[in-house]
């Protein structure tokens, strides 16, 4: 028999190792446990990100959970996103409708699963995405604003067509942005009658207008600081960014033109893998219920996508359009978009250069 085996110092080791494991178990549960406390949302930043925070404060308490906000840009969230995609950070990833179907079509979204997100059944059919991966939070529409005090004292008449926009009094006063601006897009669009088969029209018409503005804002921030300022009497934007402006400026008006407009969605999606599923069917559930909408349509100007939401009179008289009304919109297939975009971005930029 060796000398040297001491059964008590083997007993011992042992013990010690089993104590290490039982407090190794419990730190690793404690850490799973905090990581299914917390939903992580790659989200827009600014005023955007405020309202969403106070809607979700309730949602909070309830749950029990802490949302960390990361503020990004839609097509560079959705980067980050595929970069990560074997592992991902987001639970939630917020972005508009063209952008969803890029992320949808690189397989980093998971399904919406009605069981845990009943309100999805009451969105109105526009709003659910293509996939089933995906759903609107609001819709918004790209038109023209203008300034209703500014037109008098000139006596313009109040625009209320797309071509309207190349009036000779407009040259000086217009707001445009730069071509790879989502809303320079909706109006390229509507300048082609509305119709993707025609674009070429369309790049051609706004390139004629783009010698009627100053500069092309780069971001749609801008092209807001300059409405304050007064530089821009008439333009292009959408009804999330003009209307909250008409509070801040006595006589400025947001107009659907007559031959209507793009309609757009600020969309919410889970992401596939996520490391807190069950938190991300939540977070999708809590921004589609109706109270959530109804903040949304007050606070940010959404037209709201649950079918048991109705907008206020108020707020159609400012001009948030109504559900029905994005029945009558040109219907333009985000697909066809999606694929076309960058080639339509290029084509615009070299017109606008020459």
């Amino acid at each position: 028999m060796n000398q040297n085996f001491q059964p008590s110092r083997l007993l011992k080791i042992a013990a010690l190792l089993m104590a290490s494991t039982a407090q190794l178990i419990p730190a690793a549960q404690a850490q799973d446990d905090a990581r299914r406390q917390k939903i992580v949302v790659a989200s827009f930043g600014g005023q955007l990100d405020d309202t969403y925070k106070k809607i979700f404060k309730p949602f909070e308490e309830k749950h029990g959970v802490t949302i960390q906000w990361v503020p990004g840009t839609a097509p560079g969230n959705v980067a980050k996103l595929a970069a990560t995609k074997s592992a991902p950070e987001y639970d939630v990833i917020l972005f508009e409708n063209i952008t969803q179907r890029v992320a949808s079509t690189q397989g980093l979204l998971a399904a919406i699963d009605e069981n845990a997100v009943p309100n999805y059944r009451d969105l109105i059919p526009k709003a659910r995405a293509k996939g089933g991966d995906g759903a609107a939070i609001g819709l918004f529409v790209t038109g023209l604003y203008y300034r209703q005090d500014e037109f008098a004292k000139r006596k313009w008449a109040a625009p209320t067509s797309w071509n309207d926009l190349f009036r000779k009094e407009f040259c000086g006063h217009l707001g445009l942005e730069k071509a790879t601006q989502v809303y320079t897009l909706n109006a390229v669009l509507m300048l082609a009658g509305g119709k993707t088969e025609t674009i070429d029209q369309g790049i051609q018409r706004f390139a004629e207008l783009g010698k009627c503005a100053k500069v092309l804002e780069p971001a749609a921030a801008k092209h807001e600081e300059k409405v304050l300022l007064g530089e821009y009497l008439v333009g292009v934007n959408s009804t999330i960014r003009a209307l909250p402006l008409t509070q801040r400026i006595p006589g400025l008006v947001f107009v659907t033109p007559k031959e209507g407009a793009v309609g757009s969605a600020t969309m919410v999606a889970p992401v596939k893998g996520a490391p807190n599923p069950a938190g991300a069917q939540a977070f999708v559930n809590w921004f589609l219920s109706p109270q959530a909408q109804g903040t949304l349509a007050k606070e940010l100007f959404y037209t709201p996508v649950n079918s048991k939401v109705t907008l206020s009179p108020e707020l159609v008289k400012l001009g948030v359009p109504p559900q029905d009304v994005y029945a009558r919109l040109p219907a333009i297939d985000d697909d066809v978009v999606m694929k076309e975009r960058r080639d339509w971005t290029r084509k615009l930029e070299r017109a606008l250069d020459n």
